[in-house]
C-alpha cells in the first residue's frame, strides 16, 4: 500500500514541533515546503508554512487533509530561506509556527473567526434578553455571521445555551486578508488601430484616436489615460465592445519613499583604506565575515556602497540592516542617490501595505537590493551575495519579545548558509565581535581618518563636581556648555545635545511628604510630558493627568524635577531665543515627521537639536561642530554589566556627529566621575584601551563574550506563585547539572524592574563557557517543564535586556 502524501507544517501557535497533514492529490503539486497553507487546527483554521513533505508522523496520528493551498505562483519562502528560519528555530527552541509569522508580512495571511449560524429550531425560539437579541439578528442574516457583529454580544455561557438548545450551530467565517494587493485599473490594446478615418467628415473618430495612442504601451493605467484623455471612459468602453482593447487590473505599488525625490550624486574616488576594505570583501567566492572598524566619519557607507556594486555586477542580491528606524530614511536617501529606485525599503515604519509591497518586489527578483531594520534579516533577496550590519553594536538589533533573536548573530548565520559575504561596521564595535576577530571567527578591516580630512573632535569631560552652578532653574546646562552653544550660535553652525531620557520631568515629588508619583502598574516613577500635559510610563505607556495635589498629603506641593528632553529643549528657547531649536526622540519622530525633520537640520533650518540616543546614529550633518552629553553618569550607573561598553558606544558615536564637515568640532561631556576608565578613553578616542578594560573584566566575572548566556525570567500577577516557579526552575536546572561543566547559575532573584504591566517578576542568569551545555541544560527545563497558574516562563537566550 501506498503510504499517504504528508506535509509537516508550522502552525502559529507555541507548539515546539510542526504537526503532520495529509495531502491531496488535488494540493501534491502545489503543497511545496515554503508554502503557505490553510490547515483545520480544533474547531478553527489557521495559517501554516509547510516546512517539509513526505515524512512519516508520528505512531498512532490520524491524520487530517490541508484545507488549502494559498500561494498560487511561489512559495512564500524559498529554500535558503525556509533552511535559514529552521536553524534559527533550532537555535533559539522557539515554536516554529511564531518563526515564520515573524519572517512574513504583517496582516496578509486569512483569518479564521468564529462564527454561529441560525438552525429551524432557532427561528422558532423566542427567548428574552440577549439571546433573544442574538438570535433575532441571527435569522436576519440568514447566514454565518461573526460573533462580533451581534449587538449586544453573547457571553460564551450564552452562546453554549444557544447551542445546547439547538438554536444555532457554531462554523467559522474565513476573512480575507487585512492587507492586499492594491491594483488599479487598466487597459490594454490587442488589435491594431484603424488607419482610415471611421467619423463623420472623413474624422478620426475620437475612440480611435486613443486607441493609436495605446497601441504599444502595454497596459495603460485609467490615471494615464485620464491625464492624455480626459472624458475617455465611454471611448474605452465603445473600444472593450469592438473587442479592440481589453480591461485588466494593474498592480500599484504604494510609495515607501513618501513621494520623495533623490538627485542621483557622483561616484566619489576611495581613500586607499577604502580601497582596499572592499578589495577584501569581493574578493573571491563563498562565506566570509568581516568587522569593518572605522572612526566616525571614516567612510563605511561608501565601501557598503561599492561593495554592493560589485555584487549587483556579479548579478547577486544584497541585504543592508540598521539599528534603528530613524536611521533608514538617510542611508535610504544615500543609497537612491547612487543605486536609484532599485531598491526595497522593509522596515516597521512602513505602513503594512508598502511593507507587502516591498516584499513581493523582492521576492519576485524584482530588484536586488534591500534595506531595513532588524526584521530586514528576513527579506526574501534572491541569490544573496552581501549582507551589511551597520551599527553592529547597537543592543537595538535584539529582538525584546516573541522570538527573541539577535539581527546581527542572524545575518552572520544566514550568510553561511547562503554562502554570502557579511560585513560588520561600527565605530564602537561590540565585545562580541571584537572577541571573535580574535578567535578567527571575523576578519578586520580597518579605516582610519576622514575622507573630508577632518580630524576626530576633541573630548572634554566638563567635572560637574568642580564647576559653578548657573544661578536659574537651568542647572542641567553648565556655564562651559552654554558658553560653547553661544559661540557655536555666533558662527552660525549647528548643535546636537545628547540626553537619553525623554519627556519634560523624569520624575514628580511632593516636597512635604517625599512622595514620588509611580505608574501603578510598573516599579518606575512616571515620566511628566509637558506637551501632552500628562503623566506617563515609558514601560507600559500608562497615561494619567498630574493632579493638582499630592496623593500622599493632599498638599500643593508636587515639584517637577529632574530633566527630559522637552525640558532641555525649552530652557534653549529661554536662554538663546534666537535659536532655532528642535527635538528628535520618540515623541517626536514618526514616519514623514522623522524625514522632515532631520530634512530640516541637513538644510540648516535647525540650529540646536536635542535629543535621546536618536541622535547618536549614523547621521551626518557637516555644519554640526558642538556636540554635548548632558549626563554621562546615567547610563555608567545601570544595573547591567554591559552599561560601560553601552555608554562607551553612546558617548563615542554621538561624539561623532562633531566636525563631519570643512570645520573643525569640539566635544563637551558632563560628568560627576571624570576619572571613570570609561570616560578617559572616550576622551582619549582609545577603543583599544577601553577594550582591554571592560574584556579584563568580563572575563574574571565570566561574562559574555567569554561566556555564553540564557536569561529566565518568571513572571505573574501573584507574587508568591512567581516566586515558587522561580526557585522550581532553578531546582531543575541543578539537578540537571547547572554549577558544573563550566557552567554557571546566578539566582533566582526579584528582577532589577519587579514589576512590569502589573505582573510580578523574578530572574536568573545562566552562563556556560560552551553552547552544547547550555543547550543541555534547557533540554531538561523542557522536558520538566515546571509550571505555575497565571505565570510564565521567558527563556532568552543571547540576552541583551537585564532589567
Amino acid at each position: 500500500m501506498t503510504p499517504p502524501r504528508t506535509a509537516e507544517v508550522a502552525v502559529p501557535i507555541p507548539l515546539r514541533t510542526p504537526l503532520h497533514y495529509a495531502v491531496s492529490a488535488d494540493l501534491d503539486a502545489r503543497a511545496l515546503p515554503g508554502t503557505r497553507v490553510l490547515v483545520p487546527l480544533g474547531r478553527r483554521r489557521v495559517v501554516g508554512y509547510v516546512v517539509a513533505r513526505d515524512t512519516p508522523p508520528p505512531p498512532g496520528v490520524a491524520l487530517v487533509p490541508l484545507a488549502a493551498v494559498l500561494d498560487d505562483a511561489l512559495p512564500t519562502f524559498a529554500p535558503a530561506l525556509l533552511e535559514f528560519l529552521a536553524w534559527m528555530t533550532r537555535y533559539y527552541r522557539a515554536a516554529p509556527g511564531e518563526v515564520f509569522r515573524s519572517a512574513h508580512p504583517a496582516g496578509t495571511n486569512v483569518r479564521g473567526v468564529p462564527a454561529l449560524r441560525i438552525t429551524s429550531a432557532g427561528r422558532a425560539a423566542a427567548p428574552a434578553g440577549v439571546v433573544g437579541a442574538a438570535l433575532e439578528r441571527l435569522r436576519a442574516a440568514d447566514g454565518p455571521t461573526h460573533l462580533d457583529a451581534l449587538d449586544p454580544t453573547p457571553s460564551p455561557s450564552q452562546v453554549a445555551r444557544m447551542v445546547r438548545e439547538g438554536w444555532v450551530e457554531r462554523l467559522e467565517i474565513v476573512e480575507p486578508p487585512r492587507v492586499e494587493v492594491r491594483t488599479e485599473d487598466a487597459w490594454r490594446a490587442v488589435s491594431p488601430a484603424p488607419t482610415a478615418p471611421r467619423g463623420p467628415g472623413g474624422k478620426p473618430l475620437k475612440r480611435d484616436v486613443i486607441h493609436a495612442w495605446m497601441v504599444g504601451r502595454g497596459a495603460v493605467p485609467a490615471s494615464a489615460l485620464r491625464e492624455a484623455f480626459p472624458h475617455c471612459r465611454p471611448h474605452l468602453q465603445s473600444l472593450v465592445e469592438e473587442g479592440a482593447v481589453v480591461r485588466e487590473a494593474l498592480e500599484v505599488l504604494r510609495d515607501p519613499f513618501f513621494g520623495a525625490a533623490v538627485p542621483r550624486d557622483a561616484r566619489p574616488t576611495l581613500t586607499a583604506g577604502q580601497r582596499a576594505a572592499v578589495d577584501a570583501i569581493i574578493a573571491g567566492d563563498g562565506y566570509r565575515a568581516f568587522l569593518l572598524h572605522g572612526e566616525t566619519g571614516s567612510g563605511k557607507t561608501e565601501v557598503y556602497l561599492h561593495a554592493i556594486e560589485a555584487m549587483l555586477a556579479r548579478g547577486r542580491g544584497a541585504l543592508v540592516l540598521v539599528p534603528e528606524i530613524a536611521l533608514t530614511p538617510q542611508l535610504v536617501r544615500r543609497f537612491r542617490a547612487r543605486l536609484g529606485d532599485a531598491l526595497a525599503v522593509v522596515h516597521s515604519g512602513l505602513a503594512d501595505g508598502a511593507r507587502f509591497d516591498q516584499w513581493r518586489r523582492l521576492r519576485r527578483g524584482e530588484v536586488k537590493v534591500a534595506i531595513g531594520a532588524r526584521s530586514g534579516v528576513f527579506a526574501p533577496v534572491a541569490d544573496l551575495g552581501l549582507i551589511i550590519v551597520d551599527e553592529e553594536h547597537d543592543p537595538s538589533f535584539k529582538q525584546g519579545d516573541g522570538v527573541r533573536y539577535h539581527g546581527r548573530d542572524m545575518a552572520l548565520v544566514r550568510g553561511h548558509l547562503e554562502g554570502a559575504r557579511v560585513v560588520l561596521g561600527s565605530a564602537t564595535p561590540s565585545l562580541e565581535s571584537t572577541r571573535n576577530v580574535e578567535q578567527g571567527k571575523l576578519i578586520r578591516l580597518n579605516l582610519r581618518g576622514r575622507p573630508t580630512g577632518g580630524a576626530l573632535p576633541p573630548v572634554e569631560l566638563v567635572d560637574l563636581r568642580l564647576t559653578a552652578r548657573a544661578p536659574d532653574d537651568h542647572w542641567f546646562l553648565s556655564p562651559p556648555l552654554r558658553d560653547a552653544l553661544a559661540e557655536t550660535l555666533a558662527r552660525g553652525e549647528q548643535s546636537i545635545l545628547f540626553l537619553n531620557r525623554r519627556g519634560f520631568s523624569s520624575f514628580v515629588q511632593c516636597s512635604t511628604c517625599g512622595h514620588a508619583l509611580e505608574c501603578d502598574q510598573c516599579a518606575v516613577s512616571l515620566t511628566f510630558h509637558r506637551a501632552r500635559r500628562q503623566l506617563r510610563c515609558h514601560y507600559c505607556d500608562a497615561a494619567r493627568p498630574l493632579p493638582p495635589t499630592c496623593p500622599a498629603c493632599h498638599r500643593k506641593s508636587l515639584e517637577l524635577l529632574g530633566r527630559g528632553t522637552e525640558r532641555v529643549e525649552e530652557a534653549l528657547t529661554t536662554l538663546f531665543p534666537e535659536a532655532r531649536v528642535a527635538r528628535l526622540d520618540r515623541d517626536t519622530a514618526s514616519g514623514r515627521k522623522l524625514e522632515a525633520l532631520l530634512g530640516a537640520m541637513r538644510d540648516r533650518r535647525i540650529d540646536v537639536l536635542v535629543g535621546t540616543q536618536m541622535v547618536t546614529k549614523g547621521h551626518d550633518f557637516p555644519d554640526v561642530t558642538l556636540v554635548g552629553v548632558l549626563d554621562a553618569d546615567a547610563s555608567l550607573n545601570f544595573p547591567d554589566f554591559r552599561a560601560g561598553e553601552r555608554t562607551f558606544q553612546l558617548m563615542t558615536q554621538v561624539a561623532g556627529r562633531a566636525g563631519r564637515g570643512q570645520r573643525a568640532g569640539r566635544v563637551l561631556v558632563q560628568t560627576h566621575d571624570p576619572a571613570h576608565p570609561c570616560l578617559l578613553a572616550i576622551r582619549d578616542h582609545d577603543h583599544a584601551a577601553f577594550c582591554g578594560y571592560e574584556l579584563t573584566n568580563r572575563r574574571l566575572t565570566g561574562f559574555p563574550p567569554f561566556t555564553h548566556a540564557v536569561a529566565l525570567r518568571v513572571d505573574g500577577r501573584d507574587a508568591g506563585r512567581v516566586e515558587t516557579l522561580a526557585r522550581r526552575v532553578a531546582a531543575v536546572l541543578q539537578r540537571a547539572g547547572a554549577g558544573q561543566d563550566g557552567t554557571r547559575l546566578r539566582g533566582p532573584a526579584p528582577a532589577p524592574l519587579g514589576l512590569l504591566r502589573g505582573r510580578t517578576r523574578w530572574a536568573m542568569l545562566l552562563t556556560a563557557t560552551r553552547r552544547d551545555a547550555l543547550h543541555r541544560l534547557l533540554a531538561a527545563l523542557e522536558a520538566a517543564d515546571p509550571q505555575a497558574p497565571d505565570t510564565r516562563l521567558v527563556v532568552d537566550i543571547d540576552p541583551y535586556d537585564f532589567l
